[in-house]
């Protein structure tokens, strides 16, 4: 799942920590700062992908403050992304009854919850993280509610929780491209529009971005405009893998618009002879072309058979990114009802039949 998790360890860094002899510490050493200052470092290494020293350092920290919520919290983010889950459950837990007002603790502690098909704990973790005083998070706590209920296939709760986070935090760019998401998954095709304009106000084009706006034109019926998009992601991200999916389904069903056949020759014509959309869109690299099969939805199944799962994705962007419905994909996959998903995980994106390696 592509829930976030922010530790909001609200860490002084310590300076310069002396010390008189191995083993022993000055009488000006300051235990607890000196934990403080390891966490930091320990997730400043994880963030970074070195492991060895982000453990190190956590292991430090808990030799000089055992007791500090912040280095059992830090502990438990580190053992939630190297998968240790049980090790990861049992530092959140500690963390919480050291510090069970703290809303940053019980807001990640709901995130773990939720990627781990707890979901109903997980609420009452993010329950509390909102009911506590001087928390500034907000936002980020609904949104990871929406994405919890996203993940259980509750669309009008998901909404409601993205919509709850923007009244705190208006701008905030990742919960506007997910209500964008959620908005064309329930067809919702105005409103999606609105919110991508509102999305695009505040961050910058992209893949992802383009690919919304593609499907929006085409649920709105306006294929003009979803030429256009995707002429755009051809032309801006060339390399891509939704514009190599993109390629695949214009090749597969190049003319979609059969319902207006009087009108396609002259928009098309229109659009070719367009001095502001370059060839380029008709003219993919061969590598980017792979054999299209005979059905469309088959055709872009074949194109990739798997996905390899990458950190923060979840089973409802796939599906939508795949054009395969979440159940199927969970079929396929012989995933439990929760459809929870590890970074690292081969996803079939085929029936059973056709899988192979």
């Amino acid at each position: 799942m592509r829930i976030l998790i922010v530790l909001s360890l609200m860490i002084a860094l310590a300076g310069c920590v002396s010390e008189s002899q191995p083993g022993t510490f000055s009488s000006e050493f300051d235990q607890q700062e000196a934990a403080k200052t390891r966490v930091s470092l320990g997730l400043t290494y994880l963030k970074n992908g070195n492991y060895s020293q982000a453990k190190q350092n956590l292991d430090k920290a808990l030799a000089f403050a055992p007791r500090l919520a912040e280095t059992h919290y830090g502990l438990a983010y580190y053992y939630q992304v190297v998968g240790e889950t049980e090790r990861a459950d049992e530092s959140y837990q500690t963390a919480m009854s050291l510090a069970p007002r703290d809303a940053n603790i019980a807001n990640s502690y709901g995130a773990f919850l939720c990627q781990d098909g707890r979901y109903e704990k997980a609420k009452e973790f993010f329950m509390r993280a909102l009911n506590a005083r001087q928390y500034a998070n907000s936002a980020e706590t609904y949104e990871n509610m929406a994405l919890c209920a996203q993940s259980q296939g509750q669309a009008e709760d998901a909404i409601e929780y993205l919509n709850s986070a923007l009244k705190h935090q208006p701008g905030r760019a990742k919960t506007l491209f997910i209500l964008t998401e959620m908005y064309v998954a329930t067809e919702q095709y105005g409103l999606a529009q609105e919110t991508l304009r509102r999305y695009e106000r505040v961050a910058r084009v992209s893949p992802d971005s383009l690919w919304m706006a593609i499907e929006i034109a085409k649920g709105q019926g306006d294929i003009r405009a979803a030429n256009g998009y995707g002429d755009m992601l051809l032309r801006m991200y060339p390399d891509n893998s939704l514009t190599r999916l993109y390629v695949e389904r214009q090749k597969s069903n190049p003319q979609p618009v059969v319902k207006v056949k009087a009108k396609t020759d002259a928009v098309v014509k229109k659009e070719t002879q367009a001095p502001s959309e370059p060839v380029v869109a008709t003219q993919p690299k061969p590598e980017q072309v792979m054999q299209a099969p005979q059905a469309p939805q088959a055709e872009t199944e074949s194109v990739q058979k798997f996905h390899i799962v990458q950190p923060q994705e979840n089973l409802y962007r796939l599906s939508l990114k795949y054009n395969i419905k979440l159940d199927t994909l969970k079929e396929w996959n012989g995933l439990n009802t929760n459809g929870s998903i590890r970074s690292g995980m081969k996803l079939w994106l085929v029936p059973p039949a056709e899988q192979s390696n």
